[in-house]
């Protein structure tokens, strides 16, 4: 069978579908660009959030900082109370004479630490830098505080040398410093031990 049609419903045809093939484009053009700008503003949130995210994981970071400090200092008070606390610095004065290689502490006979220093802790020492040895209880009265120091001397020697001291625990917290410095007239360390 066969269709006849006249030429201006062909023309009514064509201009039909070219009006649909249009309207088509330019909703897809449309659809393509709304997908774009909901992507764009998907992509926006999720680098806000992220953005928010950081900044509250770097506060928790520095409450967390803040809490193991007092933390610290909690423990240190109930585990050294005052009236029974004693501590223990070492100190390094140029190190001419002497390169720090390592320290032995003993309290009342018994080795308490020991200690082996990098180079990194050698020059924050001789730079003036104080380390905290070591932090016991020690009961009022009569005790006695060893100090080994093992390291190079002069030409690069091996050196070990040791100082004791007999001191009266009193009340209260007390200190001692551990102190290795230069004797320029002998041009050799001393090692000296100093209460605070």
């Amino acid at each position: 069978m066969q269709m006849r049609c006249s030429t201006k419903e062909l023309v009514v045809a064509i201009f039909t579908l070219f009006l649909l093939i249009v309207n088509g484009t330019a909703y897809g053009a449309k659809s393509d660009k709304s997908k774009a700008d909901k992507a764009d503003q998907s992509s926006s949130q999720s680098a806000a959030i992220v953005k928010k995210v950081s900044k509250e994981i770097q506060v928790l970071k520095k409450n967390v900082v803040a809490l193991n400090k007092d933390l610290r200092v909690i423990e240190e008070a109930l585990l050294f109370p005052s009236g029974t606390k004693y501590t223990v610095f070492l100190s390094l004065d140029s190190g001419q004479f002497f390169t720090l290689e390592s320290v032995k502490l003993k309290i009342d006979k018994k080795l308490v630490t020991s200690h082996v220093y990098s180079n990194r802790q050698r020059s924050a020492l001789s730079r003036g830098g104080v380390q905290k040895l070591h932090v016991t209880n020690l009961s009022e009265g009569k005790h006695s505080i060893t100090a080994f120091f093992t390291g190079l001397g002069p030409d690069g020697r091996p050196y070990k040398r040791a100082t004791t001291v007999d001191f009266d625990k009193g009340r209260g917290s007390q200190f001692v410093e551990l102190a290795v410095s230069d004797d320029e007239s002998i041009k050799e360390p001393v090692f000296t031990v100093k209460q605070w």
